[in-house]
């Protein structure tokens, strides 16, 4: 995939001149005399009394890597469980504070018969430890899947894209003066 550079006329850019392009094809930090442009790079002339505009270049993402999508992915599984964990144990101590499993727990009682003890209770169900636990154990699978999906994900993507090009993104610089 090839560098695509825009560049803009001194007044519209806000500083002294183009950038010169570097070795590696990116920009450099420091701006330079306006005699440094690169000798590929389009001039766009702004219209006298116009408001300047921003640069577009339209891109093509033709292949993702699928180590880096597995890495990112994993980073954002491990994420979103420690917020499902945490999320789980404010609800259970909220409901907790609340009284709602004490009024779950009467009702219940109010409702069995009264020759069977009330051995069963919502409390002993859906006790801390175990939500915790619970919650844990499904924030796991959903580590193991979530990247193994998304690693495939990103395989099918590289495939279909060498079959119909990939996905082409148009990038705007919104500069405003």
């Amino acid at each position: 995939m090839g560098t695509v550079a825009y560049q803009q006329p001194d007044s519209a850019q806000g500083q002294a001149g183009p950038r010169p392009q570097t070795v590696g094809g990116g920009w450099s930090a420091r701006p330079s005399g306006p005699g440094a442009a690169p000798s590929g790079a389009p001039r766009y002339q702004q219209a006298p009394g116009a408001a300047p505009r921003g640069r577009k270049a339209r891109l093509r993402v033709a292949k993702v890597d699928p180590w880096s999508v597995m890495k990112t992915t994993f980073v954002l599984s491990i994420a979103f469980a420690v917020v499902s964990v945490v999320a789980a144990a404010l609800l259970w101590s909220a409901l907790n504070a609340l009284g709602v499993f004490d009024s779950i727990n009467r009702t219940l009682a109010s409702v069995a018969p009264s020759n069977q003890p009330n051995s069963l209770t919502l409390t002993s169900v859906l006790s801390f430890g175990k939500v915790i636990s619970f919650t844990a154990l499904v924030s796991v699978v959903n580590i193991v899947l979530f990247t193994a999906l998304a690693t495939l994900g990103a395989y099918l993507y590289n495939m279909c894209s060498a079959l119909v090009g990939g996905v082409e993104v148009t990038l705007a610089d919104d500069t405003a003066s």
